[in-house]
């Protein structure tokens, strides 16, 4: 055995088995462990330095998704030792920035490999008035939401009719009643709110529409009581990450995800 084989070795075998109650003691205020396993997980593991857990995932269909937080130099060891344990059932993986995805040979998934790095935002508060914001209203329309966003934003990260959608929002032009922005109040399998497929049309850009669907959509989850709201921020996407941070967020966690390719 090699030098860096009898560390890996010696890291898998300081991976400690914990069960989802132990997992919500040791890390309860984690938001990506509260939005990922308050529903239940399916194992966890930990490691001087991070945590993983492996979890339904209902945004990519995976019945077994493992996502490690914590350190990076944590977190070779933390997915070892759960392909170790789960082998095949892992779908995929999310991992710290900065972690080669290929050492699990992960790929982005098909079509998506713009969107292997994504940042996880949060806030616990409601968001500053927003100078459009006014114009925000709710929408039924499942089919006219779908053609908007397949027009103006293909990837987006759910479709008009996703089953944990809690309502639609959208900003119309006040004269012809056409959309130019919407978004969309959705739950992660916790429970916990979740904003998704917020997209402006490109010539509309850069007028308050995406800040005013953001910050409406996270007004009224803190208006239900509600104490926390997150979302994904995906790169490279600095004009959103702008809205994001001027409506209240901030980065909680750094990720690359992949598809584990067999």
């Amino acid at each position: 055995m090699t030098v860096e084989e009898s560390s890996i070795v010696r890291g898998i075998c300081s991976v400690r088995r914990l069960t989802a109650a132990e997992l919500h003691a040791a890390a309860p205020d984690d938001v990506m462990v509260i939005s990922e396993t308050r529903g239940g997980a399916i194992a966890a593991w930990s490691l001087e330095g991070g945590f993983a857990f492996a979890a339904a995932d209902d945004y990519s269909g995976s019945a077994c998704w493992l996502s490690v937080v914590g350190e990076p130099r944590a977190a070779p060891f933390l997915v070892d030792a759960a392909v170790a344990d789960l082998g095949a059932r892992i779908s995929g993986v999310t991992v710290p920035r900065g972690v080669p995805l290929a050492r699990w040979n992960a790929d982005p998934q098909p079509g998506d490999e713009a969107d292997s790095d994504w940042d996880l935002m949060a806030t616990w508060s409601p968001p500053p008035a927003q100078p459009a914001e006014s114009r925000v209203s709710t929408i039924e329309d499942r089919p006219q939401i779908q053609a908007f966003l397949d027009r103006v934003n293909p990837r987006h990260s759910v479709r008009a009719d996703y089953a944990l959608v809690d309502e639609w929002v959208a900003v119309r032009d006040e004269a012809s009643g056409t959309l130019l922005a919407v978004g969309a109040l959705t739950r992660r399998i916790s429970g916990i709110a979740y904003l998704a497929s917020i997209a402006t049309d490109p010539v509309q850009r850069a007028r308050g529409f995406g800040g005013a669907v953001t910050a409406s959509l996270t007004r009224r989850v803190f208006e239900r009581g509600e104490k926390l709201c997150t979302l994904a921020h995906y790169h490279p996407n600095e004009p959103a990450r702008s809205i994001y941070v001027r409506t209240g967020y901030r980065t909680t966690h750094r990720f690359s995800s992949g598809v584990i390719r067999r």
